[in-house]
């Protein structure tokens, strides 16, 4: 498995937190962290991750905005995560390349689509 260099977004530090965690025990490199859409449109241009995490619901730019804009001019893979999935959210992350979790995933989850995407 390709180890990814991954930007981490969530408006929550402890969210932020755990996930860094485990992507690091999984041998990722965890380059930044960003705590909303603006944040991480800037820090995708700086930092040059391989692979994006982040929430769906966030102040200043939700999710899909976020895709879309990056979408405009990279195309890095992109993981979101939602506490509310449903057909038209899957519908349109995927129509932008992206993959959808829910809130709350177990960590062979993420692990596992992770692993999908380095592919």
């Amino acid at each position: 498995m390709e180890k990814e260099t991954l930007l981490i977004v969530d408006d929550s530090k402890f969210a932020r937190h755990k996930t860094k965690e485990l992507l690091e025990e999984l041998g990722h490199e965890v380059i930044g962290e960003a705590v909303d859409g603006l944040d991480v449109i800037k820090k995708c241009k700086e930092l040059a991750p391989s692979m994006i995490l982040s929430d769906i619901e966030m102040p200043n730019f939700d999710g899909i905005s976020m895709i879309k804009e990056i979408r405009s001019y990279n195309n890095i893979k992109i993981i979101v995560v939602s506490s509310i999935v449903n057909t038209q959210m899957i519908q349109s992350v995927t129509y932008l390349k992206a993959v959808v979790l829910k809130k709350h995933i177990k960590a062979h989850t993420l692990v596992n689509a992770v692993k999908l995407l380095s592919r």
